[in-house]
């Protein structure tokens, strides 16, 4: 079976020097390399495209998470200083009866109302307003005849809040279906 180098050649196998098979050359023309090229720029392309999105998501992410750690800590501190208000306001009660004592204390309350204020915090509205389930707590039911019915009659707890969020709901008591107030702040006549 003795075939002539040249056809092995042509088949497109053949032996090296050594007796191995040879494998036959693939050649690529210019418009196939082209193509190539442009399929493995676009192939990059993507990625990188990808990998620019997935940086940008972590950025959002990353800074989503700092706003929100921070807003905690700002919370932690801020209720941290609500009870003294509160303390302040029972203070401001029982020295209606001591004019001098009464002032001071009101200027204390101004205060440190104002200092709260510089950090955008501020009280949710209560007496007088309709109950709102979102920034108020209720305590009790009562019928009375200065508010109407599901309207806040009497705030046990100043609620606060800081921009959008609630640091601390209002604990209210409620006019009950017996109440014969007139209407509610914010409502309509």
């Amino acid at each position: 079976m003795s075939q002539d180098p040249q056809e092995e050649k042509a088949d497109g196998a053949g032996e090296n020097g050594n007796g191995a098979p040879v494998e036959a050359e693939l050649v690529i023309t210019p418009e196939e390399r082209a193509e190539l090229a442009e399929a493995e720029k676009a192939e990059l392309k993507d990625k990188w495209l990808r990998a620019l999105a997935e940086l940008e998501n972590y950025k959002k992410r990353t800074r989503r998470e700092i706003d929100d750690n921070v807003f905690r800590a700002q919370q932690n501190l801020l209720n941290a200083f609500l009870p003294t208000v509160d303390n302040l306001g029972r203070a401001l009660d029982l020295a209606r009866g001591n004019e001098q004592l009464h002032k001071g204390i009101q200027m204390v309350v101004n205060d440190f109302m104002s200092a709260l204020g510089r950090f955008g915090v501020e009280p949710v509205p209560s007496v007088g307003h309709p109950f709102d389930p979102a920034i108020h707590e209720a305590l009790q039911q009562i019928d009375t005849p200065d508010f109407p019915p599901g309207v806040v009659a009497r705030e046990w707890e100043k609620g606060f809040r800081q921009g959008d969020r609630l640091l601390r709901p209002a604990r209210v008591v409620i006019a009950g279906p017996g109440s014969t107030g007139g209407k509610a702040e914010g409502q309509a006549s």
